[in-house]
């Protein structure tokens, strides 16, 4: 007979690659929700640009650079989380972002990735953005991809009157 296990927990650990972007916001927010759920770990990763990090390398203020975006990440992550505070590691790191999410799942042992993607077009119904396609496409780890944040129907309140026909 199989032992089972007494853990109530679904996962250890979550990965959410962030871009400071209102889509990675929403879903920072997933990814914390399933972490206080389970009572797991959130690694939140920011991958800075190559061509950006190549041209801060060649100044002298590029660890004030890399400083900045840490500091960026905090305030990000603090302005989604602060109301219940759950247990979180910051990455920052420089690269293709796909790869190194991929990485950055391998290297904290993740078994689950939050990212958002933006639709594109007529085609946001089949198309993920090119980077969380990249993680998928490249990760044994399952990737929750929430979709872009849709506005919400003002709804017609009580004591507003009603639409009349016209003609």
């Amino acid at each position: 007979m199989a032992r089972q296990s007494t853990d109530p927990h679904v996962f250890r650990s979550i990965l959410c690659p962030v871009d400071f972007s209102t889509h990675s916001r929403a879903a920072l927010r997933y990814a914390a929700a399933l972490a206080r759920r389970s009572s797991c770990h959130l690694v939140v990763v920011y991958v800075n640009d190559p061509l950006l990090a190549i041209a801060a390398a060649t100044k002298s203020d590029a660890r004030a650079l890399i400083h900045a975006r840490e500091h960026d990440l905090h305030r990000f992550v603090v302005s989604v989380t602060a109301a219940r505070p759950i247990n979180v590691t910051l990455v920052t790191t420089a690269g293709k972002p796909a790869r190194e999410i991929v990485n950055v799942a391998e290297r904290h042992g993740c078994d689950l990735i939050v990212m958002g993607y933006r639709g594109v077009g007529r085609a946001s119904k089949l198309l993920f953005g090119s980077t969380t396609e990249g993680v998928v496409r490249t990760t044994s780890v399952p990737v929750l991809a929430i979709p872009p944040a849709r506005r919400r129907i003002k709804r017609p309140v009580a004591n507003e009157s009603r639409l009349k026909r016209v003609s």
